[in-house]
């Protein structure tokens, strides 16, 4: 036997600690399982059944580390900014190509007309309400046999009433009864306030033109735009010789030569416009050159920018009738020469036919 008292065994089955004699005969069997604590193996009785718990610990979460479900939050988050900055930047591109395309272009001016002081409806109304005076007073002007019976319907008639008289010495009145229907009508805005511009045909086919002011609480005819009124008949001019000189409302075209345009004149031909038919020029004039760096120039050459967008002065739409390409003029033009006779531009008093009158 052993001197030692005692000694603790581990029992091989069922891990239970004991105490007990060292010797192997003397030792004993396990006293929970009642194995041999050594070799583990069953000596009597059926098998002690063992409970092992196991103590599953879940994982600490680190500081700083959101959890899973706030990062799925966030994603969702962000993807939700995401979508919505890129529909609000869709938007906002098609409403900017809408405003360029050009279907949307005069539904746009409208917009902002109305948004300014609502220019638009004003000028609606001035037409609703003072349209049919202007046809009225324009068949009564066109139906008077002399000067009587057209001043009352024309601007400044007690001013011009010599003009009138001498225009009578190569353009006589030919009154007529014939009615007229409107073609156009637009109110335009100039430096001496609202007028009317129109344009009207008679039953036999001719146009006319008509601009109308405001006088004395009346709309009335601008003489000088109507009759396109000058010192004297254009054709006459051109077929006088020797020095001369004449103030003339007239169309202008420019010449392009063999070599393309002039980089430094323009080349330009004038022409008397066709009375009842605003789309036909005659009587042409040789080639007037012009300094392109000018202020006359510059003028010209920004009435013809003008003209290409169908437009003239004051966002004037009849010069659609006009011959294409062509613009208004009212110049003072001299003459020289007798053979080979030499016309200037003296003058550009205006890129329209209209007298205006003083700004109010």
């Amino acid at each position: 036997m052993s001197d030692i008292p005692g000694a603790w065994f581990h029992c091989a089955r069922c891990g239970t600690l004991f105490r007990a004699a060292a010797d192997a005969d003397q030792r004993g069997l396990c006293p929970e399982c009642g194995a041999d604590p050594v070799t583990g193996h069953e000596t009597t009785g059926a098998p002690a059944q063992v409970r092992i718990r196991r103590k599953v610990r879940k994982p600490k979460e680190q500081p700083g580390r959101p959890k899973r479900h706030r990062r799925g939050k966030g994603k969702a988050r962000a993807l939700a900014i995401f979508v919505v900055v890129w529909v609000v930047l869709l938007g906002t591109l098609a409403v900017w190509l809408r405003r360029m395309s050009p279907d949307a272009s005069e539904a746009t001016s409208l917009v902002e007309a109305q948004s300014i002081g609502g220019q638009a409806m004003e000028d609606q109304r001035l037409i609703q309400d003072e349209l049919q005076g202007c046809a009225d007073r324009m068949n009564q002007f066109l139906s008077a046999t002399n000067i009587g019976g057209q001043s009352p319907h024309v601007l400044r008639a007690d001013k011009i009433l010599p003009e009138m008289a001498r225009a009578l010495q190569f353009s006589p009145i030919f009154a007529t009864e014939a009615p007229i229907s409107p073609l156009f009508h637009q109110v335009i805005h100039t430096p001496a306030g609202p007028a009317i511009e129109t344009m009207w045909k008679q039953e036999d086919g001719k146009q006319m033109e008509g601009v109308f002011f405001e006088e004395a609480g009346e709309w009335k005819i601008d003489w000088h735009a109507f009759t396109r009124a000058g010192s004297e008949p254009w054709v006459l001019f051109l077929s006088g010789k020797g020095k001369g000189e004449g103030g003339f409302r007239l169309l202008a075209r420019e010449r392009i030569g063999a070599n393309g345009r002039d980089h430094e004149f323009i080349g330009l031909v004038l022409y008397a416009p066709r009375p009842g038919s605003p789309g036909e020029a005659v009587s042409a004039s040789p080639e007037i050159r012009v300094l392109r760096a000018s202020e006359m120039g510059r003028a010209i050459e920004d009435a013809f920018a003008t003209r290409a967008k169908g437009l003239g002065p004051f966002a004037s739409k009849v010069v659609k009738y006009d011959p294409d390409e062509m613009i208004r003029l009212h110049v003072r033009v001299t003459r020289e020469g007798e053979d080979e006779r030499v016309f200037q531009i003296a003058e550009l008093r205006a890129t329209h036919w209209m007298e205006l009158p003083p700004a109010k």
